[in-house]
């Protein structure tokens, strides 16, 4: 029951390195785009711009943490 709710316990112990590595230029090259297209949608919205950057940020830990993985 614990490895359904949690499935990044799985994988956690079997990261090295070079995946922690290759994760965090993709987290950066993603971030680039993102971030400034949460603000745009924020205030085309009409809301504040720091709200399209909450979601830029929060939204995609989450999805990464309960996601699926290859591993």
């Amino acid at each position: 029951m614990k490895n359904s709710l949690f499935p990044f316990l799985v994988w956690l112990k079997c990261l090295t390195f070079q995946d922690v590595k290759a994760d965090f230029i993709a987290g950066i090259t993603g971030a680039i785009i993102v971030l400034p297209q949460g603000v745009a949608f924020a205030t085309i919205a009409g809301l504040p711009p720091e709200y399209g950057l909450y979601t830029a940020m929060v939204t995609p830990i989450i999805a990464a943490l309960f996601g699926s993985s290859s591993i």
